[in-house]
């Protein structure tokens, strides 16, 4: 279904005077975005930062760099590592994401619009991710692992 679609079926609504089903879409919206974020702050490889509305931010920290978040030799790591699994996972077309900045941090954004996004595309999200991210580090697009000099 295209954007034009999914705010065609919005208006359809509207005009019907339907509010009941408008409301009803927009809170299963939120209730999937409020699940995402349940999921996140339960998976060893993410942090969430946020979850307000249908939008839910996030990033995908390797195990190992979790010990030395707030680093700032880490911190660059992790967001060239999130830049890097943006794309990645834009170009898979497997999901969309956009990203933000939370507390000078990059994060991945979810926000969850089309009506007919559902439970089962959520929870496919952080096993997706997590598996991109792996890949990222894997093929060395940025090194998971950090020398002793650059811990500091």
């Amino acid at each position: 279904m295209s954007a034009i679609d999914i705010v065609k079926a919005g208006l359809a609504a509207v005009e019907a005077g339907d509010f009941k089903k408008l409301d009803s879409m927009i809170a299963d919206d939120m209730r999937l975005s409020q699940h995402l974020d349940a999921l996140v702050r339960r998976h060893p490889e993410f942090e969430a930062f946020t979850q307000q509305l249908s939008i839910t931010t996030f990033r995908y920290v390797p195990s190992e760099l979790k010990p030395q978040i707030g680093l700032p030799a880490v911190e660059k790591r992790i967001d060239e590592i999130n830049q890097a699994l943006l794309t990645r996972v834009e170009k898979s077309g497997e999901a969309f994401l956009s990203n933000a900045v939370v507390n000078g941090k990059f994060a991945l954004r979810a926000c969850i619009v089309n009506f007919r996004t559902s439970l089962v595309d959520i929870e496919a999200l952080p096993p997706l991710l997590s598996r991109l991210g792996k890949d990222v580090c894997r093929e060395s697009l940025v090194e998971p692992d950090l020398s002793p000099a650059d811990r500091t």
